[in-house]
């Protein structure tokens, strides 16, 4: 997966499948792809990387779930993705702060700015995937 400028930064790819299915299928389409990320990652990369892929992809799903019920329009895919990255991160330091210890804070500006440019280019290909979905949908029904 491509990293960001910042070190074990990524560009949250995978992230995309969460906000996609959050936007079509609702809280439980999205939390059921969180934790089948989660899980992978579990499989994949350890205990470790499972635990910190799903404080930081169900507490992000949740909280982008809450900012599509307050208004959508409002915030856009860009800020969702955007609100989504950073809350993310902040799911996988908590779990940092318990393994690694208090040092995990002076990562904490870094991560939040790597988020901030991660999740605006995750809600811009997202925003370009629901208009996908929603034209293939509409295509099926005639």
């Amino acid at each position: 997966m491509p990293e960001l400028p910042v070190p074990d930064a990524k560009l949250g790819l995978s992230n995309l499948a969460v906000m996609t299915s959050l936007c079509t299928d609702g809280i439980t389409g999205g939390l059921c792809t969180a934790a089948f990320k989660a899980f992978f990652a579990l499989l994949t990369r350890g205990l470790t990387a499972g635990l910190m892929s799903f404080s930081g992809s169900m507490l992000s799903t949740f909280v982008m779930w809450l900012v599509l019920k307050c208004d959508r329009r409002k915030f856009g895919c860009v800020g969702i993705g955007i609100i989504g990255a950073v809350v993310h991160n902040i799911g996988q330091l908590m779990i940092a702060f318990f393994v690694i210890g208090n040092t995990v804070r002076y990562y904490v500006p870094y991560l939040i700015i790597a988020a901030v440019f991660a999740g605006a280019f995750t809600g811009i290909v997202n925003s370009v995937l629901i208009i996908l979905v929603s034209s293939a949908e509409n295509t099926d029904h005639r």
